[in-house]
């Protein structure tokens, strides 16, 4: 054997699938096989021709890529060094299923197919050679299975967030509704203070529907509304010392400057009923904008910061408080802008509704008294 074929025969010695050959197997194949130099883009297997060579890439990096039947190439699989390429035509005889083609400089080993049939022993080592290749077969189609199931779960995954999305399009739907629905009835002389409790029980109620009905349909654990264990005692105790420090300068400007204006009547008593059912009232606001809302758009929009969710969260949950006119809106952008950060902080609702329900009890305070 030249030097050339020695040099063959060492590198198949050294591969796991060439190395338990006989040694006379080994220099057979060596001496009809030959090294070759691929340039990055040049193919060395073409897709659908009769070729029944088997190659062993040395070094570099190819690729197996298919037509796609629109002109354009689908890359199904990347080979590195060490790999058996073309195995399935060289054991069936089978036309070529996929092109391979060199993604950098490479160097393979071509092991001739026919020049093995036209070897004395031809049917020996073709019959060795087939056997050593069967755990290559093996491996590749255990490794195929496993990226199938992957796909076939990532497929699942898509639809499912594809019915998702249409749940939380209906969802985002029906809250403008019930919106326009009660925007037209306080306009239109209805409601005769916006201000009751009752009136804001209904309006809590409504809203209430389509949340429960996405977090059925959705099957959203309490975890993701924010409601969970963890970090609970923090969140609250941060909340605790966020309302402490505001309620200092409130009732410094409250005692000391505030002067509420003559014959001012906003329909306010805060009394223990509203202080109790203004609580509850808060927790099913901050589920539904928060922990519900806020956290969809995180979820659809992949937005792991959360500035674009709450965004869109304090946009609509305002748009919600048209009933209560402009200057309301407004306050509620911005104030729901401040419990958003706070939430993604946090990552629990207590802390957002503690600090909610605080700030909203000194507001109605002020202009209560």
């Amino acid at each position: 054997m030249d030097q050339h074929g020695q040099s063959i025969s060492n590198v198949l010695h050294a591969h796991k699938t060439f190395k338990p050959l006989s040694r006379e197997t080994l220099q057979a194949i060596a001496s009809v096989s030959r090294m070759i130099d691929l340039a990055p883009g040049e193919t060395f297997i073409r897709e659908g021709e009769e070729s029944k060579d088997l190659f062993l890439l040395v070094s570099g990096t190819a690729a197996a890529v298919r037509d796609s039947g629109d002109g354009s190439l689908l890359v199904l699989n990347t080979m590195s060094s060490g790999d058996c390429i073309g195995e399935l035509a060289f054991l069936d005889g089978g036309r070529r299923t996929a092109s391979v083609r060199a993604e950098t400089p490479c160097r393979v080993i071509d092991i001739s197919a026919d020049a093995i049939a036209g070897l004395a022993n031809a049917s020996a080592i073709t019959g060795e050679l087939k056997g050593a290749l069967a755990s290559v077969v093996v491996s590749r189609a255990r490794t195929m299975s496993d990226d199938m199931l992957a796909s076939l779960r990532h497929q699942l995954e898509i639809k499912t967030l594809q019915n998702q999305f249409g749940y939380f399009l209906l969802f985002t739907i029906s809250l403008f509704l019930i919106s326009s629905v009660l925007f037209y009835h306080v306009t239109q002389g209805h409601v005769e203070n916006i201000y009751d409790p009752g009136f804001s029980w209904q309006t809590v109620f409504l809203f209430a529907i389509p949340c429960l009905i996405i977090i059925k349909a959705m099957k959203i654990p309490l975890s993701d509304l924010g409601l969970r264990k963890e970090r609970f005692w923090r969140s609250l105790l941060e909340a605790v010392i966020a309302c402490v420090v505001i309620t200092i300068p409130v009732s410094i400007y409250f005692f000391g400057y505030w002067e509420k204006p003559s014959g001012q009547n906003v329909g306010v008593t805060v009394d223990a009923f509203f202080v109790v059912q203004y609580f509850i009232h808060i927790v099913f606001q901050e589920i539904g904008s928060r922990g519900l809302l806020q956290g969809l758009f995180q979820k659809f929009l992949g937005d792991e910061r959360g500035h674009r969710s709450i965004l869109m969260t304090s946009a609509i949950f305002a748009s919600l408080h048209l009933t209560f006119g402009m200057d309301a809106v407004l306050i509620t952008f911005f104030a729901s802008l401040i419990f958003g950060y706070v939430y993604v902080w946090q990552k629990n609702l207590i802390g957002v509704i503690v600090i909610h329900y605080w700030l909203g009890l000194l507001a109605a305070m002020i202009v209560a008294f």
